[in-house]
């Protein structure tokens, strides 16, 4: 996610944005989305804040790109702490049923140059001993992660045309998709859809039929903010995307309907984000973002209620 789920990435992606990101906010046109609260920040400490996902305990957990460590939050207010440690380039997550966790990791300089080569792999963490374990290897970057109710895993690249798949049985499928490249991904709630965002040229988030591999664009931002650049993704019951705006620094919502508004700004290369889940004193109703300024923000009421 952002410039990708390596140091040098992240570092070089927020010293730009750290230069620009006043002229940046100054040129942000999108309309902020009513009844949302002030985002308040949750935890702050040093290295770059990637992605981020709760488990089924409702427990937020994320990875720490420089510390190269995947952490957790048990509750709100809660003192940090370390999962599991060791892990290179760490990349998205995504929840297995059983208290598992798959997390990408290796996107180093390897899989950034010579993606083809599939230096990259998913880790299996357990989050209660934090032991790890190899799901699978030989992939382009596993930027982004994403799980689907049968098994099928989806890992994108964000900086080559190599979306890979893993089937349910470990089998993976390098390149399934090879349209766009893709960063952060989200599942529609009847497995049907893929969606992805791109992230550099133009970006925009892409809609992936998963029976086929045919995509179209689902949403792209107004043309005055094309430069924004879609980093991470998540989806609500509803079907309600939630994206982080790297460049923009912003956190946006995108309704069924295609329109968008934004939920917070301000904020210093958002990079990961996660609806909430209740069960641990966080609020379901919360959007949870990460930064590369070593930040793990709430935005309150990012999510309506339901009808």
């Amino acid at each position: 996610m952002g410039w990708g789920r390596t140091a040098w990435r992240a570092a070089v992606g927020t010293i730009v944005l750290l230069a620009c990101a006043p002229a940046a906010h100054a040129a942000t046109s999108l309309p902020s989305c009513p009844q949302t609260g002030a985002k308040r920040t949750l935890v702050r400490e040093s290295g770059q804040l990637e992605s981020a996902a709760f488990d089924a305990a409702g427990r937020l957990v994320y990875t720490n790109i420089a510390r190269r460590q995947l952490r957790g939050l048990d509750a709100p207010g809660a003192p940090t702490r370390a999962i599991a440690v060791g892990i290179d380039g760490p990349g998205g997550l995504a929840l297995e049923p059983g208290g598992t966790m798959l997390v990408g990791a290796g996107s180093g300089a390897g899989a950034v140059f010579a993606p083809r080569f599939g230096f990259a792999r998913l880790l299996r963490v357990d989050l209660a001993t934090g032991e790890k374990s190899v799901y699978a290897r030989g992939l382009s970057m596993a930027n982004g992660v994403v799980r689907a109710a049968d098994g099928t895993v989806y890992a994108s690249d964000d900086l080559a045309l190599s979306l890979d798949r893993i089937t349910p049985d470990g089998k993976v499928q390098r390149g399934w998709y090879r349209t766009t490249d893709t960063n952060g991904l989200a599942l529609s709630a009847d497995g049907r859809t893929l969606f992805a965002n791109r992230s550099f040229g133009s970006t925009r988030v892409m809609a992936i039929d998963t029976a086929t591999g045919a995509s179209r664009t689902y949403a792209r931002p107004p043309g005055s903010l094309s430069w924004a650049l879609f980093d991470d993704l998540d989806i609500d019951a509803a079907g309600r995307l939630y994206v982080a705006v790297y460049l923009a620094g912003e956190v946006w919502r995108i309704e069924t309907d295609g329109s968008m508004c934004a939920l917070a700004r301000g904020l210093v290369a958002p990079a990961g984000i996660t609806v909430g889940a209740s069960g641990a004193g966080f609020s379901a109703r919360s959007v949870f973002v990460t930064t590369h300024a070593g930040s793990l923000v709430e935005i309150p009421d990012a999510v309506p209620p339901a009808a």
